[in-house]
This record gives C-alpha cells, sequence and structure tokens, in this order.
C-alpha cells in the first residue's frame, strides 16, 4: 500500500510540475525527483513508465548520465487543449473509472502484467536488456501468469522481477 501512495505522490508532484510550466513539458532528473521525495531513482522512473505513456498522451524523452534528463512533455493533436495541462472532466472520469476496474481485480493477467511492462520497458531504455529480451521475458511472463492460479499471480510477479535483478547482477 505504501508503494502505491508513493507513486500517487510521484504522479502528483510531476502533474504538478506540467501544471506550473507555461509550456507543455518538463525538464526532471530522476535524482531530484528521488531526493525531494525521498525515495529510489528507480521508483521515479518506475511511475514515468507507467503513468506517463503514449495512451495518457505524453510523450517522455530521456537521456542518460550524469547530465542526463528525463522530459515529459504533453502529446499535442488534441484540438480541445490550450496551452497548460488541464485534463478534461471527462478524461478524468475515465482515467478514474479505468483505475477503479484495475483495482476490483489487481489480480488480473492484464493488471500485473500492466505493472511489470513499465519495469521491463526500464530495462530496454536504460541499455540493460535488449529488444529481444524484453520481448522474451513478456512472453515468460504471460506464460508464467496464465499457468499461475489468481491467488499466487502477484508474489509470483514479485519473485519474478527479484529473479531478473539477480541474474541481472550475475548472482
Amino acid at each position: 500500500m505504501n508503494n502505491t501512495m508513493l507513486s500517487d505522490r510521484i504522479e502528483k508532484f510531476i502533474l504538478e510540475m506540467l501544471d506550473k510550466q507555461t509550456s507543455d513539458q518538463v525538464l526532471l532528473k530522476r535524482k531530484d525527483v528521488a531526493d525531494l521525495l525521498e525515495c529510489a531513482p528507480s521508483q521515479v522512473t518506475y511511475v514515468i513508465n507507467t503513468r506517463f505513456s503514449s495512451d495518457d498522451r505524453f510523450v517522455v524523452e530521456s537521456r542518460r548520465g550524469s547530465g542526463g534528463y528525463i522530459k515529459i512533455s504533453l502529446r499535442s493533436g488534441n484540438p480541445q487543449e490550450t496551452g497548460k495541462f488541464s485534463p478534461s472532466t471527462q478524461d478524468r472520469e475515465e482515467k478514474s473509472k479505468g483505475q477503479s476496474r484495475g483495482k476490483e481485480n489487481p489480480n488480473s493477467i492484464q493488471a500485473i502484467e500492466n505493472g511489470l511492462d513499465g519495469y521491463y520497458r526500464m530495462l530496454v531504455d536504460y541499455d540493460i536488456i535488449s529488444g529481444q529480451e524484453y520481448r522474451l521475458i513478456c512472453a515468460m511472463t504471460r506464460t508464467m501468469l496464465e499457468f499461475c492460479p489468481e491467488s499466487h499471480r502477484r508474489e509470483a510477479a514479485k519473485t519474478m522481477i527479484h529473479r531478473i535483478e539477480w541474474a541481472l547482477k550475475g548472482e
């Protein structure tokens, strides 16, 4: 539950920064945001990858390294948008309905895959794994979730992430 609250705080912080900007984009440094919100930089990356996707009208660009940044832009093309980030009431209602549907069954294959996909994409974005390895992990995740009893899916997903991290560290 604390992870959800932390993710919500990170998302709210980024949305507030977007709202304060005179343009429809914000430049962030993961470490600065993490220090400010007292969390790990990887948690900031996770939130950006899972909550600021192109499906949600955002474009995310990143540059690695000590001078690196993450640029989050509001996608253009919606004639109703006028400058600053201000989602319409309908957009907020649709998003909250989607979130409540996910809360109804957090053990669904789709809900778990969506959560894991942000983590896997982060590994690709930071050149930790290749595109082929990403597709392989996604296929293995889907297979595991289809054969895993629903009551054990979340624990199996957590174990999978830990084992991927161990393998990447060479342990």
